[in-house]
């Protein structure tokens, strides 16, 4: 009896052995940004777990040094800005394509102007000559100032840009390194919060065409090919993630329990901060709006960062979200009173 029941002992051990075996790695490179938090949430809530999936979070300064690492597989997927070290990776024929949006409008980005220079600086024309931060080279910030500009009828030399990581944004602020900066959630909230600087402009407002899309899923295709099942689970997942946040974004009964997950991940300070904070938008069917992602590579071919045009259908692929859509079904946010844009809901 002892024996056969040793023999059990060993099978079970066995299965339990199997599935832990069975679960598919994936590394996530995330930028921090208040959106990433319904992915986060996906992880802590153990739903990529249901569906054999070991996600192994990574945080990134910014995309745009990522793409190398998701071009070579180092990371599977990444979340960060429409740079332009993305459509150059496409260019060379890399393994890397759009899934769906991460942040679109409203979008909440804005050029924020050190608080000490608010008299001075009350308008776009007001910092020429003057430098301002983006927080990569190349980068969507980038994209999304020379845009700001142009509605002054500016250019980007005529501003000195510097670089600045978003995670040194606010000491840039207090040590007057910048005049002014193009800021995301949560420091183009958080730094006029502490009194560091004020809004000049927000995007939203400005940059066409609209809905504005700053930031994107990027996965490699390669790794997709060979693991369609994991990769239509992760986006699966990630949507289901998603709609959490936007039910959150829609002051839903999650947000407390969401609102938990972003501020543990350093996202936001804390829950009076974001109780106030106007909280960034993406698409909660992962959408994404092709002619925006056009003319953020049309503008970078202008500026010589890239050689050619590519066609809407070399840049993203949908076939992984449109699955996930419908596995899911229909999104509506779960407080049918909310009047919020975005986030399920027309911007």
């Amino acid at each position: 009896m002892l024996r056969v029941l040793g023999v059990v002992a060993l099978l079970v051990a066995g299965c339990i052995s199997s599935g832990a075996q069975a679960q598919t790695k994936m590394k996530l490179g995330l930028t921090r940004t208040v959106t990433i938090g319904g992915v986060l949430y996906a992880a802590e809530k153990g739903w990529f777990k249901q569906v054999g999936l070991d996600v192994d979070v990574q945080f990134l300064d910014a995309s745009a040094s990522a793409m190398v690492l998701l071009a070579t597989n180092e990371l599977q997927m990444v979340e960060g800005g429409l740079s332009a070290s993305y459509f150059n990776a496409l260019q060379q024929g890399l393994p890397v394509r759009i899934g769906t949006d991460s942040v679109s409008s409203p979008t909440g980005h804005g050029l924020v102007v050190r608080a000490d220079l608010a008299g001075t600086v009350t308008s776009l024309k007001d910092l020429k000559g003057r430098n301002v931060a983006v927080n990569a080279p190349s980068s969507i910030s980038l994209y999304e100032l020379a845009k700001i500009l142009e509605t002054a009828g500016m250019k980007l030399d005529d501003v000195e840009v510097k670089i600045v990581a978003f995670n040194n944004m606010e000491a840039a602020f207090k040590s007057k390194a910048v005049d002014a900066a193009i800021l995301v959630n949560p420091w183009v909230a958080d730094i006029p919060r502490q009194g560091l600087g004020v809004s000049l402009v927000e995007a939203d407002a400005v940059v066409k065409p609209f809905p504005i899309v700053i930031s994107a899923t990027f996965y490699n295709t390669d790794w997709a090919a060979k693991n369609p099942k994991a990769m239509q689970d992760f986006y699966t997942q990630m949507i289901r993630g998603v709609r959490a946040y936007c039910d959150a974004y829609h002051h839903g009964d999650n947000r407390a329990e969401v609102s938990k997950t972003i501020i543990a991940n350093d996202l936001a300070p804390n829950q009076e901060f974001l109780d106030k904070l106007q909280w960034t938008s993406r698409d909660a069917n992962g959408g994404i709006n092709g002619d925006f992602v056009l003319d953020v590579q049309r503008w970078y071919v202008e500026q010589k960062l890239l050689p050619s045009n590519l066609p809407i259908e070399k840049l993203v692929d949908r076939q992984w979200s449109q699955a996930a859509v419908k596995a899911l079904g229909p999104y509506e946010p779960s407080n049918k009173a909310s009047t919020l844009k975005g986030c399920g809901r027309p911007s």
